[in-house]
């Protein structure tokens, strides 16, 4: 076994058996194939130089032919052992050429790595803000869960690491190779525009974003409580920095903000509350596709995709019956949040939650190093941890379901792996690395 892999009895045994089967019928609200019916072909079409493709949905209980490793094939992360193994705040990880792991462990503000047997070899990177450094986290800014960096092969055998500053601003672009020699930090930064960096393109271009309107409420003008979204510019910029092309405004992540009668009395005597992740909230998701760039609220099950020069070159779609959350939903959650030392302003918050209108579309987009799209399902009350993917092939038509292993913070797919984070019950986290046999 290598060194690293946890021998704790937590570590489930999951084997992913991913062959075609037939189930039960699905739910009359539901528009994909039925089991043991021949699916529908994809329609495709072109308009104002815009590829359409309109999916159906694979049957319930389908799955692609494909297989993940029973375990993992590498584990890296122990409860106990020297400082290299003590992962903390794991924000991205990806796999060289050569096989070393490279862990973006935001606990260090290091970039930990490791042999292609999850050995510890070095660290590069420390806390600072000098040549080589890294900063601080970034905080969500209406998107998503704080993060500190995330790192993404960039020209040649170089790596591009996204960081944050120790003032607490998220647009520094690192450049170094795969030695772990450090070439040059970008400043994303324009005026008073502060970009944060979101992916990097096949042609090195990279996604960026910055924040158009706030989910915060400003007590000097009018601002209602209940539900907010941020509205966020994207844009393909230059290795330097400089603007290439915008992709368009979107909204952020769903925040939920409650007061009482005024919100500065409320901000004042602390009665105010913020929930940053909202029950069954729509969010934004963004990745890049190849030489294109993904951009794709929640709200609807649609993946568009842009060109460098910021036109539209795709829209995928696939059949999704939306399903309205029941009352029943929101009182678990309420449950789930409330305890019974539960501070009365989060209670009062709670009690104040509104019924969404529909659970989102999706929940997670990763691309593969095949060029494949990957749609991770949104996770219904019923489902538990499942998590189950809609794989589309690089021109956006549906392939099927994949099931990955639950609980697994996937930041990386290979031609034949899967690379991500898992926690166990004490929330140790591990960097694993599972098998994937496409040819079945």
């Amino acid at each position: 076994m290598p060194r690293g892999i946890p021998t704790h009895p937590s570590i489930r045994t999951f084997t992913v058996v991913l062959a075609l089967m037939a189930t039960s019928c699905e739910d009359a609200s539901d528009s994909g194939a039925r089991p043991g019916e021949e699916a529908a072909e994809p329609q495709i079409r072109d308009s104002a130089g815009i590829r359409i493709v309109e999916n159906v949905r694979p049957a319930d209980g389908s799955r692609l032919g494909w297989r993940i490793s029973p375990e993992p094939v590498i584990s890296i992360g122990t409860v106990e052992g020297g400082e290299d193994f003590q992962l903390y705040r794991v924000d991205d990880a990806l796999k060289l050429q050569d096989g070393r792991i490279v862990v973006a462990n935001g606990g260090s503000h290091q970039l930990l790595v490791f042999d292609s047997n999850g050995n510890y070899l070095t660290a590069w990177g420390q806390l600072g803000e000098g040549p080589g450094d890294f900063g601080g986290a970034y905080g969500s800014d209406g998107l998503g869960p704080p993060q500190l960096f995330w790192i993404e092969p960039w020209r040649g055998d170089s790596l591009a690491i996204c960081h944050g500053t120790l003032t607490g601003g998220s647009h520094l672009l690192a450049l170094w190779d795969d030695q772990g020699s450090h070439g040059r930090t970008v400043n994303l930064a324009r005026g008073d525009v502060v970009s944060h960096c979101r992916d990097v393109v096949e042609r090195a271009g990279i996604v960026a974003s910055h924040q158009l309107t706030s989910s915060y409420p400003d007590p000097e003008s009018p601002f209602e409580k209940g539900l907010r979204r941020s509205v966020q510019e994207f844009l393909i910029v230059e290795a330097d920095g400089t603007p290439r092309a915008s992709l368009g405004h979107h909204p952020g992540a769903e925040v939920f903000w409650n007061w009482g009668e005024s919100l500065m009395e409320s901000l004042i005597d602390g009665s105010s509350y913020l929930l940053m992740d909202p029950p069954f909230r729509k969010g934004l998701h963004w990745s890049a596709w190849g030489q294109h760039a993904i951009v794709a609220p929640t709200d609807s099950y649609e993946i568009r995709a842009y060109r460098e020069d910021g036109g539209l070159a795709r829209i995928v779609r696939r059949d999704h019956g939306a399903r309205r959350p029941t009352q029943a939903d929101l009182h678990d959650y309420r449950a789930g949040r409330a305890s019974p030392n539960a501070p009365s302003n989060l209670v009062a918050a709670l009690d104040a939650l509104p019924l969404p209108e529909s659970f989102p579309a999706f929940s997670a987009i990763e691309v593969d190093l095949l060029g494949n799209l990957w749609v991770r399902e949104y996770n219904l009350p019923e489902d538990g941890d499942r998590a189950l993917w809609t794989v589309f092939d690089p021109e956006g038509v549906v392939m099927g379901f994949v099931e990955t292993p639950p609980g697994l913070i996937i930041y990386e797919i290979g031609e034949d792996y899967i690379l991500g984070k898992w926690e166990d019950e004490l929330r140790v986290e591990y960097v694993q690395l599972w098998g994937l046999d496409r040819a079945g």
